[in-house]
């Protein structure tokens, strides 16, 4: 299947796709799990994707990073151990030989450092993964993106979050919560009554929703240049109304900051 890419990525996979005809997708895991290269369409290749499992233990951080193009989806859960699920895509000029390059890549390093490593990327041989991984609640963890969306839900630890070019989506985290993207949203629903280290979270091009507990306490900055600041509790404010705000939920506590260039910026009370 032939069409046309605009040629915005680095590294081998923008080497193969901007030299020549190419459409691809980044898979990201659906709610149901699905794993397909049907999506996937470059130079004519053909393409191969599998789920490959791996358990390990947990680590004092667990550093998640797909590589160039890919998602990741983290869950708390009450288990002591790790468990990742990658979708490993891979294209080549045969069935065969798409199969093949599959298997030979490695999901994770080891404990606490769960990044795939496999055969360099070529022309007509490549290869990439995206991660559902499962972690104890409490852990402490990194996740790095490039190309792809990031999303974590009933983590209670230090998390930490970068991408490029993707959302990002947070669901009942609590914690010290620190992270940004270039572009794309940030939204995040915090948990519990108060932060244990505060939360940071920042993008350039895209909006940013908190949604804060209504009997959490904080202090709390929002900022953005070109859009608006909306405010769901009842609070005094300090500051440029609508644009730059400061102002002090509940008795106060540590710093909740949320800040874009261009979009809206909305602190949401949970009831």
């Amino acid at each position: 299947m032939k069409g046309s890419v605009s040629c915005v990525l680095t590294g081998a996979l923008a080497a193969l796709l901007c030299a020549g005809s190419a459409k691809g997708n980044v898979w990201e895991m659906s709610n149901d799990g699905e794993c397909s290269a049907s999506h996937l369409h470059v130079n004519d290749l053909a393409t191969f994707a599998a789920v490959h499992e791996q358990r390990l233990a947990n680590a004092a951080t667990d550093y998640i990073n797909p590589g160039q193009n890919g998602s990741i989806r983290v869950h708390g859960w009450n288990n002591a151990d790790v468990l990742i699920k990658a979708c490993v895509q891979a294209a080549a000029p045969s069935d065969t030989e798409a199969q093949a390059l599959a298997s030979q890549i490695s999901i994770a390093k080891g404990p606490g450092d769960i990044e795939p490593s496999g055969p360099a990327s070529e022309r007509d041989h490549w290869w990439s993964v995206s991660y559902e991984v499962w972690l104890p609640n409490g852990s402490n963890v990194d996740m790095k993106a490039y190309n792809g969306s990031i999303h974590a839900e009933n983590i209670h630890g230090q998390i930490r979050f970068h991408t490029l070019n993707g959302s990002i989506h947070l669901q009942d985290v609590a914690g010290d919560v620190e992270g940004s993207t270039a572009n794309g949203s940030v939204a995040i629903d915090l948990a519990g009554n108060a932060s244990n280290g505060g939360v940071r979270a920042e993008t350039t091009n895209g909006s940013v929703r908190l949604n804060i507990p209504e009997n959490f306490s904080a202090q709390v900055k929002a900022s953005t240049v070109n859009g608006r600041v909306h405010v769901d509790f009842p609070v005094t404010i300090s500051g440029e109304i609508g644009r730059n705000m400061s102002f002090q939920i509940g008795s106060g506590g540590p710093l909740i900051e949320a800040k874009t260039v261009n979009g809206s910026v909305h602190i949401g009370r949970r009831s």
